[in-house]
């Protein structure tokens, strides 16, 4: 608990997300001795508003780690203040050129007054891990697991499969070359928009070429490659729809690994080999290089820290 005999500073507001004007405030509090507590309002996910509020602590904790005290507060209607008992009301602005900052461009880390600390924090919240490998890799396994790991430590995750969107998205395509470009051109975009709304993206596709790779490497702004890496003879073993039997019939034509090739990533950013490690160690694996941490959604998680 703080030490409610104590007097704040009190900064009050969205922080969405943290950056150096909200910092050039506090640090003006620090510097002249003051306590500092800071009050996020407890905004409905938005455009405007696209990060929760446990990632918005985590943003000023990294600044500040345990130096200033964090709560939540309702969301605001309006500030109605009667007598000043005992505490100022001081209006604090920063310089010009601190001042002149667009929060679009800071959440979509474009904006160079955001602190490094932060922003790899929100590089990490926009990202778009894009899961390439053969037909019964793993894949579709690893990115609901991954989706389950990062729900629960915080995040906003979203999942895209090729087998959802195939049905539904782009039931217009077929698998020529030209629909296989753009169902994957498609799909980055709606992955680059989900980012830029605050959102982690797991996207699972084939995408067999890396020239594909390339182009939703060239869309996505924070992308991440991952290889789920495993030998065409352990995906037939694994592969409970008999696809590659009917691909090896030639009932199903241009069929990864089969009929059609799969190039191996020639830049992939993470290797996993799903045929010698299990389920948690690929998925754990992924998670340790993100440097993905919990993301606290309560002060008794924030204090545990």
């Amino acid at each position: 608990m703080y030490n409610a005999h104590k007097k704040f500073a009190l900064f009050i507001g969205r922080w969405q997300p943290f950056h150096n004007g909200h910092k050039f405030l506090i640090d003006s509090a620090i510097a002249k001795g003051e306590n500092v507590c800071i009050a996020l309002r407890n905004t409905e996910i938005s455009e405007q508003n696209p990060y929760t509020v446990g990632q918005r602590t985590e943003m000023v904790k990294r600044i500040y780690g345990n130096t200033v005290e964090i709560i939540t507060i309702p969301d605001i209607k309006s500030i109605n203040i009667g007598r000043k008992v005992g505490y100022d009301v001081n209006r604090v602005d920063p310089p010009a050129n601190i001042g002149k900052i667009s929060g679009t461009n800071v959440r979509a880390g474009k904006d160079s007054n955001i602190p490094a600390e932060v922003n790899e924090y929100i590089k990490t919240l926009n990202t778009t891990l894009w899961l390439t490998g053969l037909p019964c890799s793993g894949k579709t396994t690893i990115a609901k697991r991954l989706k389950e790991e990062l729900d629960n430590r915080g995040y906003k995750a979203v999942s895209l499969d090729g087998d959802d969107v195939r049905g539904k998205l782009n039931a217009d395509l077929g698998f020529s070359e030209a629909d296989r470009n753009e169902n994957l051109r498609r799909i980055a975009h709606v992955a680059d928009l989900f980012n830029r709304n605050g959102n982690f993206v797991i996207a699972s596709f084939v995408s067999p070429a890396n020239k594909y790779r390339k182009m939703v490497k060239d869309i996505v702004d924070n992308f991440k490659l991952v290889y789920i890496k495993c030998s065409v003879r352990e995906c037939e073993k694994r592969d409970v729809k008999g696809m590659y039997k009917k691909a090896r019939k030639g009932e199903i034509k241009e069929f990864t690994g089969i009929s059609a090739p799969f190039e191996e990533p020639d830049n992939a950013d993470i290797v996993i080999d799903t045929e010698s490690n299990d389920l948690e160690t690929c998925v754990n694996t992924i998670l340790m290089a993100l440097k993905v941490e919990r993301v606290p959604d309560s002060r008794e998680q924030i204090r545990s820290w």
